[in-house]
């Protein structure tokens, strides 16, 4: 079992590029990062429902202009220029208002927040798959909730202006990792939903993975994981992802 768990984005890295894989996770070639203003964004909006959920689970209530205020100053205190905007014509509050019109359309079909009992909120999941070997897993949910008579839903938070065919959703690995987890860490589990808020478009996407779908990625994470932990070489992979990587420049 490797001493450093893996991670869905961990395993996206490598699928991505090889060699990205190795600057980061072995030979841990450490770069200073620009955050970009849509991760930025992202981050205070997760936040925001957050603590709708985690006041909600105390038993009490925020009000909507309670909420914008919080995000608000929330920005006026981490913003700042490091934080990079890629996009020509747009301003920092520009993304502000995309940030308050999202929280704004889930805030008005889900209040009062009460949807089942919220278990965790950045829920933590460690558990191990198997394949050849037994490797250890890592996962934070942003919200999981018990309906009730063993049925689970685990909620993930998506705030990017794309919106996934159903094709693309129906092998989403991330969330299936995490119902693989959840079945592994809750003794009652019988069902276990999959929850997708499109916040941007407010949409939300449900689905369920069988136990054969399961099974199946089971092995095939395994089997990635493997390939990862026997691989030699790391060659790099060229892709229009590489304006953005950390390491540009430094792969050669």
């Amino acid at each position: 079992m490797t001493a450093e768990p893996y991670s869905h984005s961990r395993l996206s890295i490598f699928e991505q590029c090889p060699r990205r894989y190795k600057l980061r996770y072995i030979d841990k070639v450490e770069v200073e990062e620009a955050m970009g203003i849509e991760a930025f964004t992202g981050s205070l909006v997760h936040e925001s429902l957050e603590h709708l959920y985690e006041t909600a689970r105390e038993g009490q209530a925020v009000g909507w202009n309670e909420l914008v205020s919080r995000l608000r100053d929330r920005w006026d205190q981490l913003y700042d220029g490091s934080v990079l905007i890629a996009r020509k014509g747009s301003s920092p509050h520009d993304h502000l208002l995309r940030a308050q019109n999202m929280l704004m359309a889930y805030y008005r079909a889900h209040q009062p927040f009460q949807e089942g009992t919220t278990v965790g909120l950045e829920h933590e999941l460690r558990f191990c798959i198997s394949g050849e070997r037994e490797h250890e897993m890592i996962g934070y949910i942003d919200r999981l909730t018990h309906i009730g008579d063993g049925v689970y839903e685990i909620h993930d938070y998506k705030t990017g202006k794309r919106m996934p065919s159903p094709a693309t959703m129906g092998k989403d690995r991330q969330l299936a990792l995490y119902e693989i987890g959840v079945r592994r860490s809750f003794p009652d589990v019988r069902e276990v939903h999959l929850v997708w808020h499109y916040l941007a478009h407010d949409k939300q996407i449900r689905g369920h993975r069988t136990a054969e779908q399961l099974e199946e990625l089971e092995t095939d994470t395994s089997a990635l994981i493997e390939g990862i932990e026997e691989c030699t070489r790391f060659p790099r992979r060229q892709s229009p992802l590489c304006r953005w990587c950390e390491y540009e420049g430094m792969c050669e």
